[in-house]
């Protein structure tokens, strides 16, 4: 079927129409005419020993207006690499003259590939490349944006202490107490609709920021919920059109119920939900012949980060708190000091969680204690009260060392690398028609790509993160107070970002003159 469903009409309502079209046609005579093809591959390993819940693909989308091609590629996969993205931009060049500015690799940053992405990757996504080029036809686009809000949150949780932690299955989370907030969403859909002349879809360029770690209920192998939502998508087009997800700015967003023990991943849901938000965005773009495309890459060089040591000492320090804490100095005045484990802890919790006035015996016996003037029950749960809340807090303790404890291992290994100078990075910005998408090599927090767009002079700019590479997470500067898991692994220096959105910014500028 088509994007969108057409009925006969009066033919009061055609000429209505006809007119609209040559109309728009008018402002448009500047406008170079554009061609496209689109073509998958797979790229899942041939392993009999592994379930493949669905299948690992590469995807790739080629767009000419007649002087300049662009190509895109989306793949299943965790990231791109130096190496892959060099082997398809050199062959690109030797074999169709493609320059690498114009040549754009991204990866969903899927988490369940579970080791089975073929070794000939690089060989699968030219393979798609090459028949997407020999498949070209005359193509219209429109450009527009989809709202989903339901299956994604920020993962990162601003504490009252003036931290964050970061939701992770590697940890356990803070009490409800702790928390005083979350960071931001992002919750738009950018999409590129390409149809043929007839009216009938080509191809779908969509973008989203959401990690894709939630898995499939049997852990096999998995394109997560981008895989699903493209599903949904290129079943409801027909014609052997092409959904294309490239991922957002998700360095801390991450799936709802991401956590939940009491159901299997969400994950085919989530995916069929982002799926149908997107379909509904794209019947109703209205699409146009002609478009400019313009490609422009450049590397910038953002500081590296100099505070390792610093970090260490500060995380070492919180360490040796809660260790001191747990030994129970004093014998018990200070610290843990509580003679409770697990056996003894558990039942007392339940009485005093059940009936807190009433945990020891039946409340007669509280009566009859309360008119002979004894008090040996309530000096008893007095005390198993404290016994309680301090196993407890020795818990609320041992699940802040495990987080302090990961944090630590990472920053002790950007000690040992931390160096002078400054960190080579790829910046590159796409236009095709009104179409506007900006990228970063890493993992990009949703705030900057939210700035990003505010920022940008278009209408509809994008952000595109794991993409040309892969060189770890881009937290805003106010991050690194947190002390959370994507400050303590990012390699760069707290001054990043300001230097990375003045050169996101200086190339939008760029795409948006006729200047080569």
């Amino acid at each position: 079927m088509r994007f969108d469903s057409l009925t006969k009409a009066p033919i009061v309502v055609a000429i209505a129409a006809g007119i609209l079209a040559l109309a728009t046609f008018g402002t448009h005579v500047c406008a170079a005419p554009l061609r496209a093809g689109v073509a998958v591959e797979s790229i899942t390993a041939d392993n009999p020993t592994v379930v493949v819940h669905d299948p690992l693909r590469a995807k790739a989308l080629v767009v000419d207006d007649g002087t300049t091609k662009a190509v895109i590629v989306a793949l299943d996969v965790g990231g791109v690499s130096t190496t892959l993205l060099s082997m398809i931009r050199s062959r690109l060049r030797d074999e169709f003259g493609i320059e690498g500015a114009n040549v754009l690799v991204g990866a969903s940053h899927n988490h369940h590939t579970q080791g089975q992405v073929v070794s000939d990757v690089a060989d699968r996504a030219i393979k798609a490349i090459r028949r997407a080029t020999e498949t070209m036809v005359p193509v219209k686009i429109g450009v527009g944006t989809g709202h989903e809000d339901r299956i994604m949150m920020n993962r990162r949780l601003r504490l009252k202490d003036g931290r964050s932690w970061t939701i992770r299955r590697a940890n356990p989370s803070p009490r409800a107490a702790d928390i005083a907030g979350l960071g931001p969403l992002d919750p738009e859909i950018g999409i590129l609709r390409v149809d043929k002349t007839n009216g009938d879809p080509l191809a779908v360029l969509y973008n989203f920021a959401g990690h894709a770690y939630g898995g499939v209920p049997n852990d096999g192998v998995t394109a997560d919920f981008p895989g699903f939502a493209s599903a949904v998508l290129e079943e409801a087009f027909g014609h052997g059109a092409v959904a294309l997800f490239l991922q957002g700015a998700s360095g801390d967003i991450t799936p709802i119920r991401y956590k939940n023990v009491d159901t299997p991943p969400p994950t085919e849901q989530l995916g069929t939900m982002l799926g149908l938000s997107t379909l509904k965005a794209v019947n109703r773009i209205e699409t146009q012949e002609g478009g400019t495309i313009k490609a422009i890459s450049e590397t910038v060089e953002l500081p590296r980060r100099q505070d390792a040591e610093d970090r260490v000492e500060s995380l070492e320090a919180q360490q040796e708190e809660i260790l001191q804490f747990l030994t129970g100095i004093g014998c018990g005045t200070h610290g843990a000091g509580t003679f409770l484990n697990f056996k003894s802890f558990l039942p007392l919790y339940m009485k005093h969680t059940v009936d807190p006035d009433h945990p020891s015996y039946s409340s007669y016996l509280y009566a009859h204690e309360e008119a002979t003037g004894n008090k040996g029950l309530e000096h008893l749960d007095a005390e198993n009260r404290k016994r309680v809340e301090k196993y407890l807090e020795c818990i609320r303790q041992m699940e802040r060392l495990i987080r302090i404890r990961s944090n630590l291992q990472m920053m002790r290994r950007h000690a040992k690398r931390t160096g002078g100078g400054s960190i080579a990075v790829e910046v590159q910005g796409i236009r095709i028609g009104d179409f506007v998408l900006v990228t970063f090599p890493g993992e990009l927090f949703a705030e900057i790509g939210l700035r990003i767009k505010k920022q940008s002079p278009f209408e509809h700019t994008f952000v595109a993160g794991y993409t040309n590479g892969h060189l770890g997470y881009g937290p805003t500067t106010d991050a690194y107070e947190g002390q959370a898991y994507e400050d303590c692994l990012t390699p760069f220096a707290s001054e990043w970002q300001e230097i990375y959105e003045a050169k996101v910014q200086e190339i939008i500028g760029r795409l948006k003159t006729t200047d080569p």
